[in-house]
């Protein structure tokens, strides 16, 4: 059990980089043919999404559970009074944009062409957005964990890389990785909103800043994204 233990780790660090962006991949590629022929398959789209994700968080459970401080380990504390400060600032931000884009038509057109891409996965009905807003949570929740209170550690002590820019740019690339079956489109936008991510937790020092971050930036897709059916409605 601890020579298991001891190479968990490096387990998920490999599967975080060779095994679940392909994973992903063909899940979409699935899942994008399969809702042509039953558009029910967007609601198993988030749920098998809900209980992959937190399947990571289980696993970072079990490496962190023989430290003396588990939620300590996985940056789960409060954060410094700057990350306070960031973590206002962002909700502002957010609030804000949300409020500013809604108000201007050619704002609002402008972002339903930048969602276009990955409509076919965004909800159409009631249901949908909140099983949508459940998978919004558990992706700031889980890959916050994963990509940045498990993944920085982890390039910081086995690679020894120490500067906070190159962190960040490595954390950056391998979660834009984990959305390549977007294209190198969404690849880019990922890659660069998981720097912003990385910068949040290294400056805090607590993930749950870049948890309220990354939440925040999805549940706004969800309020500024309008299905086929209501823009008919306008």
């Amino acid at each position: 059990m601890g020579l298991l233990l001891s190479f968990l780790p490096h387990l998920l660090f490999a599967y975080t980089i060779l095994v679940e962006p392909f994973l992903r991949l063909n899940f979409y590629r699935l899942t994008k043919k399969q809702i042509k022929i039953d558009p029910t398959t967007r609601m198993l789209f988030y749920r098998t999404q809900i209980l992959w994700e937190w399947s990571w968080v289980i696993v970072l459970g079990i490496i962190v559970a023989p430290s003396s401080k588990p939620l300590a380990a996985l940056g789960l504390t409060l954060p410094t009074p700057i990350g306070w400060i960031i973590m206002a600032v962002l909700l502002l931000g957010i609030g804000l944009s949300v409020v500013l884009i809604r108000r201007s038509p050619g704002a609002m057109a402008s972002m339903q062409g930048s969602l276009e891409a990955s409509a076919i996965l965004l909800p159409s009905t009631d249901t949908e957005r909140r099983w949508y807003a459940a998978t919004a949570i558990t992706a700031g929740i889980c890959e916050e964990l994963l990509y940045r209170a498990f993944l920085i550690p982890y390039l910081h002590y086995n690679f020894n890389v120490q500067d906070w820019t190159i962190l960040a740019v490595l954390s950056g690339i391998i979660y834009g990785l984990s959305r390549l079956y977007q294209g190198f489109k969404g690849f880019s936008q990922t890659a660069l909103t998981g720097f912003a991510y990385t910068y949040v937790y290294l400056f805090s020092g607590s993930v749950l800043p870049a948890m309220v971050f990354h939440i925040l930036v999805e549940l706004r897709t969800l309020l500024l994204w309008q299905p086929v059916e209501k823009k008919k409605l306008r």
